[in-house]
């Protein structure tokens, strides 16, 4: 039985190299290590017949071993040829040690010949000779994965796989043999089958490496049909030794249990060979992983990110044409959930109003989303390929526009589907397409939330403006209010004042002028508050202004004083009116804070390169809480229905925007002090002046 199976493994191994050498006659292309493998699997024919002769007729071992050396020499030959870039033999040898070692290899073969004719040497000299060369090949393989750059082992593993496996099994023969003096017959029957298996892999090398220039095809269904033969043979294999363990039991029904499990045996493997799709897997799995991928997604992604950045019509409108791009699709839909519904979003090449699209929209885009299901809709139509949802065969029936349904589905994308006609860069859409579909619309449908988040920002970004705005005005009007209210309350009592009757029309005109202001800014939509530059700066009098905030202020107790002014006048360059707006807020704050046996004081100073105004008091004061998270923070105010909360922000934005800063002191039931420091280059001094405000 041994002998049989070691006849067949070499006759394999002959049919095998003779199968590669005309598989490779078949390519154009021409190079130095196709030519060196074509010679090798001649040598390997060679070598794999002289094995069946001597085992056939019990010959001398001596023309096996001549024929090994030979082949030997050649595997090392196409290992040193893979390692350089010449075209020319004698110029393979980068390194000495490649062409001596080579070399050694033709000597034993020559040695072998000579043995033929002239008895020289003894049989354990020669087996260590074959012993050298099994350890010379695995050097050589060592050597080519070493050299190779990482980007280059997918091409070249096979090879050293193969290669390796070969010398590797020989090393432990002739190891074996060379200690023992002995070949053992087991080692050197198997040898066949050992080669036949390393044949596969050496050849997927040819076909992968591209300068080998042997770029060998092999059909898939070739691959395919062998494949089921190799799992058919294993299962029957598995099955008759589990059924020779049955008949040992001894028991007398043994043999009728052997039987039906035959019969159940077989009918199980027919039913697994009679399921497509057991075979639409088998097929799946053989060309991912043993064949080139259709599309060569690098430049696939380059080219879809190329399109994304297309600015031609809408965001929809790029989306959908990434989509259709790579299958060459004329016409192409693209709806997104907009609610419990799909709207049609974008079309290319046929109108939205097409019976195709809302009856796809309608009956099965839904569950494809929910299913995350590419729906072939000619093969749903037909029932060749299920889907795991209902399908209305008669409804796809009506449909002559559109070939597939692509949902766009992701974790936290937007949800839609896309519907495209028949794709022309292909004849049959395979799984392959179908994964590049699936990957472009995971894609798509990020893009496209990342396109309708913007723009629902956007929208809030504007009533975030508009609020703004209406707060600052609101804030306006609040300040003309209290200056009418003011003047209102003091006219019975006043209004016989010439002073008086003076100051009224000011205050009125004063009010007028901001009043305009505001309808300006309600007219243009937007609020000059943002930089120094969009506002009206003018030179101020810091003095005079705190004077005027003092009066203004007097009004309510506690009266503001001014307890000490610098000996040197400050003018600062700003907006005037809304620097006295958040000067006489300040204030204001402070009264409301205080009682009004309490006091609210005002100062300036110089403090290193600031100058430095102070608002102190002794009113309730905050916290520290307070003052670090809630003080400047717009639209939060302690006065409720009474305050808009922008009045501390506010004056924070427009010390920051003059280069100054503000700090704040402050504990519960002690008081708070409020110091402005403005930078000189903000302000600069004038004339000299000291007084006291009552």
């Amino acid at each position: 039985m041994d002998t049989l199976l070691g006849k067949i493994g070499y006759l394999s191994a002959a049919a095998g190299f003779l199968f590669v050498f005309l598989l490779l006659l078949t390519t154009k292309a021409s190079s130095l290590p196709k030519r060196l493998l074509q010679m090798t699997c001649l040598l390997g024919t060679v070598w794999a017949s002289a094995s069946f002769i001597q085992i056939q007729y019990q010959l001398s071992i001596l023309s096996v071993l001549f024929t090994e050396s030979l082949l030997s020499l050649g595997w090392c030959l196409l290992i040193t040829s893979s390692l350089s870039d010449s075209h020319h033999f004698t110029r393979i040898f980068s390194e000495k040690a490649q062409a001596i070692l080579c070399l050694v290899i033709l000597v034993a073969a020559l040695t072998e010949a000579v043995r033929f004719f002239w008895p020289v040497l003894e049989q354990r000299i020669f087996l260590f000779l074959h012993l050298c060369q099994s350890i010379i090949g695995l050097w050589f393989v060592e050597l080519r994965y070493r050299r190779t750059a990482r980007e280059e082992h997918r091409a070249i593993k096979p090879l050293c796989l193969g290669l390796g496996m070969y010398f590797a099994y020989h090393f432990a023969l002739y190891a074996d043999a060379f200690l023992t003096n002995i070949l053992t017959q087991g080692f050197w029957l198997s040898r066949g089958w050992v080669t036949l298996i390393s044949l596969p892999l050496i050849l997927l090398t040819a076909r992968r490496a591209e300068h080998w220039q042997s770029r060998v095809y092999v059909s898939r269904d070739i691959i395919y049909h062998s494949s089921l033969l190799l799992v058919a043979a294993s299962y029957l294999l598995v099955m008759s030794l589990a059924g020779f363990y049955i008949k040992s039991m001894g028991e007398t029904w043994s043999d009728t249990v052997q039987i039906l499990f035959f019969a159940l045996s077989g009918l199980v493997l027919a039913s697994l060979f009679l399921s497509d799709t057991f075979r639409k897997n088998i097929m799946v799995f053989i060309t991912k992983h043993f064949f080139a991928n259709k599309y060569e997604y690098r430049e696939e992604w380059m080219r879809f990110a190329t399109a994304l950045e297309n600015t031609e019509g809408t965001q929809y409108d790029t989306a959908l044409q990434a989509m259709m791009h790579p299958f060459g699709c004329d016409q192409g839909v693209l709806a997104t959930l907009q609610g419990p519904r799909l709207k049609v979003r974008a079309c290319q090449s046929i109108d939205s109003q097409h019976p195709d699209i809302a009856l796809l929209l309608a009956t099965v885009a839904l569950p494809a989303i929910e299913h995350q299901w590419i729906l072939d809709i000619e093969q749903a139509r037909q029932g060749k390929e299920p889907a795991p949802f209902p399908v209305d065969a008669a409804a796809l029936a009506r449909v002559s526009e559109m070939a597939y349904l692509i949902p766009l589905t992701s974790s936290n994308g937007t949800r839609g589907v896309c519907l495209l006609s028949r794709p022309t860069s292909t004849e049959k859409v395979n799984w392959e397409d179908r994964d590049l579909m699936n990957a472009i619309s995971r894609q798509l449908s990020v893009y496209l939330n990342v396109f309708e988040t913007n723009r629902k920002l956007a929208e809030s970004q504007q009533f975030d403006t508009f609020n703004r705005m209406s707060a600052f005005l609101v804030h306006d009007l609040k300040n003309v209010l209290a200056q009418l209210q003011l003047l209102t309350k003091n006219a019975a009592r006043h209004k016989h004042n010439p002073e008086f009757i003076d100051d009224a029309f000011e205050t009125v005109d004063s009010a007028a002028i901001r009043l305009t202001k505001v309808l300006t800014q309600l007219n243009n939509k937007r609020v000059e508050t943002q930089s120094a530059e969009t506002q009206s700066v003018e030179f101020i009098d810091i003095h005079a202004l705190i004077r005027q905030v003092c009066d203004s202020r007097s009004v309510k107790a506690p009266s503001p004083l001014i307890i000490e002014l610098t000996s040197e006048p400050i003018q600062l360059r700003a907006d005037k009116e809304r620097f006295t707006n958040i000067l006489s807020h300040l204030v204001q704050n402070a009264q409301e804070a205080t009682d009004e046996s309490g006091y609210v004081y005002l100062s300036t100073a110089q403090s290193g390169h600031d100058y430095l105004i102070t608002i102190a008091d002794n009113g309730v004061g905050m916290s520290r809480d307070f003052v670090e998270n809630r003080l400047f923070k717009p639209f939060d105010t302690t006065k409720g229905n009474a305050g808009m909360g922008i009045g501390a922000y506010d004056a924070k934005n427009l010390i920051e925007q003059l280069g100054g800063y503000i700090d704040v002191e402050s504990e519960p039931d002690k008081g708070t002090t409020i110091s402005i420091h403005l930078p000189f280059n903000a302000a600069s001094r004038s004339a000299s002046n000291h007084e006291i405000c009552k």
